[in-house]
Formats: structure tokens, sequence, C-alpha cells
């Protein structure tokens, strides 16, 4: 009778402490050394408190502690991420600073056309295509010269345009635009992604990410570009 009364005291005493103890782990969490330091000392008084005739099986403990071993796991792979991360977003920023001054082919319809020489562009296609012709047009909207790319293909297809019109003149230097359209052998028009060369004049930063801001006012993750020139 005497060891039931003992053993009914010390089963009460371990609800109560391992209750307690979790609840000042749980309420007081910090860094993975810690939480192991916490745990180790929940689990200290949890061998205290336990039941002498039902004591804690080994199975019990070694859940117990592969679980604080995952979460001090996941705490460092927290910690390294979060290393890699800035390493990437410094390199970005060196990479984005050193574009300035320099030309960037990103998704769009523009051609800055300048007092001698020619102005490239490209366009995407989803699929091979049969044929595709650009469309060239002023700030006014007319077409003022169409060009025919030979054998366009799957992905970025480059072309280039010498700035004169249909009758071979040359015209003055500005901005243009340009629309592409492409068929298939069976005459389907196949989906057609434009691209155009922009200055880079400054790079700005949007949350720590740094965007390029080109001459036509618009920005540009690092990830918008397809060529460099």
């Amino acid at each position: 009778m005497t060891i039931g009364s003992v053993n009914n005291n010390q089963t009460s005493a371990s609800g109560t402490s391992s209750t307690s103890s979790a609840s000042s782990v749980l309420g007081n969490t910090g860094s993975a050394s810690d939480i192991q330091n916490q745990f180790l000392t929940l689990l200290v008084t949890q061998l205290k408190a336990q039941d002498p005739l039902n004591p804690m099986d080994n199975s019990q403990m070694t859940s117990q502690m592969a679980q604080i071993s995952t979460v001090g796991g996941l705490e460092k792979l927290n910690t390294t991420m979060g290393q890699v991360l800035q390493s990437q977003v410094a390199n970005q920023a060196m990479m984005a600073t050193s574009l300035v001054g320099h030309q960037v082919m990103v998704a769009g319809n523009g051609l800055t056309l300048g007092s001698s020489g020619d102005v490239q562009g490209g366009v995407a296609l989803n699929s091979a295509a049969a044929a595709m012709q650009i469309t060239v047009t002023d700030g006014n909207g007319k077409v003022v010269d169409t060009l025919q790319v030979s054998s366009p293909k799957t992905g970025l297809n480059n072309f280039s345009w010498d700035g004169a019109d249909s009758n071979g003149n040359r015209l003055p230097a500005g901005t243009y635009t340009f629309s592409a359209k492409a068929v298939d052998n069976a005459g389907t028009s196949v989906a057609a992604t434009t691209y155009g060369y922009q200055n880079v004049n400054a790079v700005t930063w949007n949350q720590g990410v740094p965007l390029l801001v080109t001459g036509d006012g618009q920005q540009h993750s690092l990830g918008d570009v397809v060529q460099l020139s």
C-alpha cells in the first residue's frame, strides 16, 4: 500500500513537471543551442519524475532526441540559406552596376536607330516556323520597312535592320517599333515574343533586388535580359 501511494505521487509529479517544463520550452524558444539546452533540462526532469514501475522506453527518448536534432538542423540550414541568398544578392548588385552604359536585349518592340549603322532586335518563337516577317513602323505608326527572317527556329531569332525604308533611303535617327508574324508549313500562326535592345542608364533597388533602368524608362530584373551588347 505504501508503495502504491508513493507511485501515485510520483506519477502525478511526472505529469505536472513535464507539462510545466514543456510550456516553458515552447514559450521561450530561441536559437538551436537554446532549444537543445531546454530540451535536455526537460528530459532530465522527465527522467527524475518518471514512474519507476513504468519508465520511459528507449523509443520515446530516441523520438524526442530525433525531433530536437531536426529542429537544430533546420535552423542551421536556414542560416546557411540566408548567407547564400545574401551572397547572391551582392553578386547581382555588382553585375547590375557593371551593365550601366551597355545595351541589353529585353522583352519589348522598340528599335533605337542611330545616325549610322544597323539596329538589332529579336523574336522568340514557341515552335519552329516556315516563315517570319518583321514589320518596322515609325513614331506615327507608318510602316517604313519589312524584313524576312530566313529559317526561323524555336527560341530566339535575331535580326538586323539597316535603318533604311523599303526604297533604300536612310531614315532619321530615333525610336522605331516593330512587330513579328510567323507561320508554320500549314500557314498557322506561331506564337512570338519580341525583344529589343535598350541602353542601361542606371540601377535601382526594389526591396534589395537590383533592377536595370533602361533608356525607355522601364525597369528590368537581370532575369529579363536575354542578350548583352
